[in-house]
């Protein structure tokens, strides 16, 4: 993978991106970007059962996700997104929100093939050991 990715950059360095310049800081944003798209996996992987933003906040730190840590508002923030997407769906009930997986979130944990969970994982919804 690796020298595909510097056979692209010799690529874009000969056309389109010539010109630009690939920072440090733009490094971190991609990086950040990246974690990100993880962390978004990560958590439609605990909603097989309804959960509430706290209790995802609590898993992602039990499992050492430290881009949780003194930023809980990213995974509300995600929570939202996916809403909007449809992949989760949200509910209010005793005064807490609490979301679970819809179909299409489902469908895409299983097509991106990053999330495989036994039987008993799914229906306690949360994993059972680290791959």
């Amino acid at each position: 993978m690796d020298d595909r990715l510097k056979n692209l950059k010799t690529a874009m360095d000969r056309t389109a991106f010539s010109g630009t310049k690939f920072t440090e800081q733009h490094k971190q944003h991609v990086q950040r970007q990246l974690n990100v798209d993880e962390l978004k996996k990560m958590i439609l992987s605990l909603l097989f059962e309804a959960k509430s933003g706290i209790e995802i906040t609590q898993l992602l730190h039990v499992r050492g996700v430290q881009d949780v840590v003194n930023n809980e508002g990213m995974i509300y923030s995600i929570l939202h997104e996916q809403e909007n997407d449809g992949l989760v769906f949200a509910s209010w009930n005793d005064g807490v929100k609490r979301y679970k997986l819809t179909k299409a979130g489902k469908k895409q944990l299983q097509q991106e093939g990053h999330v495989k969970l036994t039987f008993k994982e799914r229906l306690l919804g949360v994993r059972m050991h680290a791959e």
